[in-house]
């Protein structure tokens, strides 16, 4: 029973997917591609933040990063103009803003390399693999798994309680919070590749038949 109703689980999956990938012809709407965008934007300013040793300032810029994805799919949603296209931009920002500062936290000395460098090469695996996969089967992807959405939300938290370990480092509970992060996020990210493989297995198997 419990087989079948995962089975269930991912075919309802994959058919949502499938349905979303031939969307390709839409166009990119302004203002949540707008919001997608200022992730990308502020990162240099975070990198030059930290490397100034400006941390109050970098771990503001983490704040409006981490709810500029938040704040996009729900204009997208407010708007109704939720699109394949958008979707490609936003998880293509989160992907360069965490791995870029999840690596460049752990050079500040305030993540361990090794700890931090599981998340941030998942990061940059998972839009590797959806190239391969989209070019594979001629129609771009964008799927976000159940375990995805909880990576990018355990490496944002990690993000932004690094960086508040740096700007307030009086304040424990960032500490706290950071050893916490720093432990379950790479696990997330494991369990986030696994996903990914079966889901883009599948997914192939499918268009392939």
């Amino acid at each position: 029973m419990n087989l079948n109703a995962t089975q269930q689980k991912y075919d309802e999956q994959l058919l949502r997917a499938v349905t979303m990938i031939k969307r390709t012809q839409e166009q990119l709407p302004l203002v949540p591609a707008l919001v997608s965008w200022v992730r990308i934007v502020i990162l240099p300013f975070c990198i030059w933040a930290g490397w100034e040793s400006d941390f109050t300032t970098m771990f503001s810029l983490c704040l409006v990063a981490a709810f500029s994805d938040y704040a996009d799919g729900w204009v997208a949603r407010k708007l109704k103009k939720s699109s394949t296209p958008g979707k490609t931009l936003d998880i293509l920002a989160d992907k360069l803003f965490l791995s870029v500062m999840l690596i460049f936290l752990a050079r500040l000395g305030v993540l361990d390399g090794t700890l931090a460098m599981i998340p941030a090469l998942y990061h940059i695996i998972v839009v590797l693999g959806l190239l391969v996969v989209s070019w594979s089967i001629k129609i771009p992807v964008v799927a976000i798994t159940t375990s995805e959405r909880l990576t990018i939300i355990l490496s944002y938290v990690l993000v932004l309680t690094a960086a508040g370990t740096l700007a307030y480092p009086d304040k424990s509970i960032f500490f706290k919070l950071t050893w916490v992060a720093e432990i379950l996020t790479p696990i997330a990210a494991a369990l986030g590749a696994i996903s990914y493989f079966r889901f883009s297995r599948r997914l192939i198997q499918r268009y392939m038949q």
